[in-house]
């Protein structure tokens, strides 16, 4: 499990003794990380997700760094985790080719 330590805060949630849902850092700076967040399909829509970016934020937050989260702009599902937590948009449709 050493390959996680690139990845710390990892925040995972457990239901029926499995882990169903994960976050972790995608991308660390001394300021600033990104959330990355993958949820079991069976497991969707329980509430899973929003409570483990809320852990992986604190982490965040604990160490100094602003905690930032990310989706694709059809992706509804991250869209909807974000406004669970009250997430400000601050940026849209920026892609560099």
């Amino acid at each position: 499990f050493t390959h996680l330590e690139a990845y710390s805060p990892v925040a995972v949630m457990v239901e029926d003794g499995a882990a169903v849902t994960a976050c972790s850092s995608v991308r660390l700076t001394p300021q600033a990380a990104e959330a990355g967040l993958y949820t079991q399909e069976t497991y969707r829509g329980r509430g899973h997700a929003a409570d483990a970016v809320r852990t992986w934020a604190e982490a965040i937050r604990a160490t100094g760094r602003v905690p930032l989260y990310s989706t694709w702009w059809a992706n509804t599902a991250s869209q909807a985790v974000a406004a669970k937590l009250g997430a400000v948009q601050y940026g849209v449709d920026f892609s560099v080719t």
